[in-house]
């Protein structure tokens, strides 16, 4: 199998961030993009949930998922 390359774009704090997690990890960027695509194929999409959100909904969750806002409910 041949190789190729691939060129995207991305803010240079996610990609920091992202080359701090990933050698936490002992991988390079290349391998957990490709782990990714990987995963990508075998599961045939996205392999994590992609969720939109209504307006509020975050602060919704928040409020629900706090034992101290359940005891009051």
């Amino acid at each position: 199998m041949n190789d190729t390359s691939i060129t995207i774009r991305m803010n240079s704090e996610t990609k920091t961030k992202a080359q701090e997690l990933f050698n936490s990890l002992g991988l390079d960027m290349s391998t957990a993009i490709n782990m990714f695509l990987n995963e990508a194929i075998e599961f045939q999409g996205i392999p994590f949930v992609i969720r939109k959100y209504g307006v509020g909904a975050e602060k919704t969750f928040i409020d629900t998922s706090s034992p101290a806002k359940r005891s009051r409910s």
